[in-house]
């Protein structure tokens, strides 16, 4: 170990304090969860979507099935618009929001990326990682191989 006044000292104690600091701001993340304010606006979103879709639907399926029913004047064109018109309104409602509902979701596991098991971060496998290396370290600085253990200089 070199002299304390020395620059080297100085920067094994940077490093030190950095290993530290890093330490920390992983158990902090762990602690403080992060603001659901976007995950709140992209859920009353998709949720109203999912409602107007319900409501044009419904509204299109009605109309279809009365021209279906004979209610109404429909020629054979006007019964094949309004079928395209019911196709193309049932993709608009179902793939939309499926596809809206997805994204939610992944937003929720982005918020909370320490609470679902599939998007866990292993961080506390990494800190016992890296508590076993500073012990494995500790053992080799006590316990040099090839020489002699490092010491501060005695002043004379």
């Amino acid at each position: 170990i070199p002299a304390m006044p020395t620059p080297t000292y100085g920067r094994i104690l940077n490093i030190v304090q950095q290993a530290y600091g890093s330490i920390r701001d992983v158990r902090a993340l762990h602690m403080i969860k992060t603001p659901f304010i976007y995950v709140h606006t992209l859920a009353i979103l998709v949720h109203v979507n999912n409602i107007l879709n319900a409501i044009a639907f419904g509204l299109v399926c009605g109309i279809t099935i009365l021209a279906l029913m004979g209610i109404g004047n429909q020629s054979d064109v006007g019964l094949a618009n309004l079928l395209t018109t019911l196709f193309l309104q049932f993709c608009f409602s179902m793939l939309a929001p499926v596809l809206y509902l997805a994204l939610l979701d992944v937003s929720v596991c982005v918020a909370q990326p320490f609470t679902y098991q599939d998007a866990r971060i292993p961080a506390a496998r990494f800190i016992v990682g890296m508590e076993e290396d500073l012990r494995n370290a500790t053992h080799i600085g006590n316990h040099p191989v090839h020489w002699e253990k490092p010491s501060f200089k005695k002043r004379d």
